[in-house]
């Protein structure tokens, strides 16, 4: 019955923090009307929040005359949250506020220790280790408590139980983070997927939108200059999120992107040659090329899925317009299925923080998440007790 109640409350604080965080100087009545519960509880759950000061009251200004009505928005200051893109030859950190406003951005190079293939685990840890100590002055700067820690990068990562299943570049395998990680850095830290990190992105960046349609995420990362991780010299990974969750599968494995062109015993995600793969971000016909082996196999997910958007990561500015002049002439077959599915292609800005960023608005989405009561608890799952 304990836990019951325990589930009940963080479920309905969830629920509430949503809305604030959804819909910004909203206000109490607003709260009461979305939700079938009472008053009541409503008043105790924004009192609890309130008290421990993750959410502020402030009055709006009106043009008319009148009672000015107090509104309630997340409190930013209550806490920051740390998201790291971790790749073999680079990283970016970035730190947002409680509201999800980023407020600090960093990117470097980074040079695997010659004795990483013997102790993976070891210089894994070591890296981490030199990247949150970078960003501690900023923390301290701040004066605002880090209450977590995300990391997106390249693999197979069990969630729910904190496991690197396998990550090929860091040569990881069936880590158990969690058990190694869980008090090292005495706030939480997970691991998610570099892809999946875009699929958090684009819930947090439209929360609303994502509530009501399901969408699809392209990720696409030019390795030509880093450690050899798919031999194409350019690895893609898709992501889905559906009623506002990305979705993981029961193997944790869904968005291990393999081209129709790839055939057995063929090194990489696709058919193409070899001369092609070297040269996609160099030579604007093996790009094309590239662009057509993707979105024709990226054509059979739609009918399938109906995303109501499908976003494509990882490109610069200057392609957008080869990539739909490519699309139109050479895969028509994907702009008709898309209509017929009445969904749209976005292509997105190419931000080099955008995996970091995802990563920390991943944290915030789990504390807006309702746990089902009959599964097992997530590792990635915090009570706000916690928080608090």
């Amino acid at each position: 019955m304990h836990f019951n109640s325990d589930f009940q409350k963080n479920s309905n604080i969830s629920n509430i923090f949503k809305v604030i965080w959804n819909n910004p100087e909203t206000s109490r009545i607003d709260i009461s009307k979305k939700f079938n519960i009472y008053r009541s509880t409503v008043s105790n759950i924004i009192g609890t929040l309130l008290s421990n000061d993750v959410i502020i009251e402030k009055t709006v200004d009106l043009e008319k005359s009148g009672r000015k009505p107090i509104c309630l928005s997340i409190n930013k200051d209550f806490g920051m949250i740390l998201g790291i893109e971790l790749q073999t030859n680079d990283y970016k950190v970035v730190l947002i506020s409680f509201d999800g406003t980023q407020v600090f951005s960093k990117y470097e190079k980074i040079k695997l220790n010659a004795s990483f293939t013997e102790n993976p685990e070891e210089n894994f840890i070591d890296i981490l280790d030199d990247i949150i100590k970078g960003v501690d002055g900023e923390i301290k700067k701040a004066n605002i408590p880090l209450l977590g820690i995300v990391v997106g990068m390249p693999g197979i990562i069990n969630i729910d139980k904190g496991i690197i299943v396998n990550s090929v570049p860091f040569q990881l395998k069936d880590f158990d983070y969690a058990k190694v990680l869980k008090n090292k850095y005495k706030v939480p830290l997970f691991i998610e997927n570099d892809a999946k990190c875009c699929a958090w992105l684009q819930c947090g960046m439209k929360r609303e939108e994502s509530e009501s349609g399901d969408f699809l995420c392209i990720f696409t990362k030019d390795y030509s200059d880093s450690v050899d991780i798919t031999k194409d010299g350019i690895g893609i990974g898709v992501a889905i999120s559906m009623n506002g969750q990305v979705i993981h599968g029961h193997n944790y494995a869904i968005g291990e992107y393999v081209s129709g062109s790839w055939r057995p015993k063929k090194v990489g995600q696709t058919g193409l040659a070899d001369a092609v793969k070297k040269t996609v971000f160099t030579n604007d016909e093996s790009y094309k090329d590239w662009i057509i082996d993707l979105f024709s196999t990226v054509t059979t997910f739609i009918p399938l899925f109906e995303p109501s958007t499908v976003f494509f990561h990882g490109q610069t500015e200057d392609k957008h317009d080869l990539i739909l002049q490519t699309i139109e002439e050479d895969v028509p077959q994907f702009n008709a299925i898309m209509k017929n599915c009445n969904s749209k292609l976005e292509i997105v800005n190419q931000n080099q923080f955008e995996i970091a960023y995802g990563a920390a608005l991943m944290f915030l989405q789990t504390l807006s998440r309702i746990e089902n009561l009959e599964q097992q608890i997530s590792y990635t799952s915090i009570s706000w007790d916690e928080i608090f």
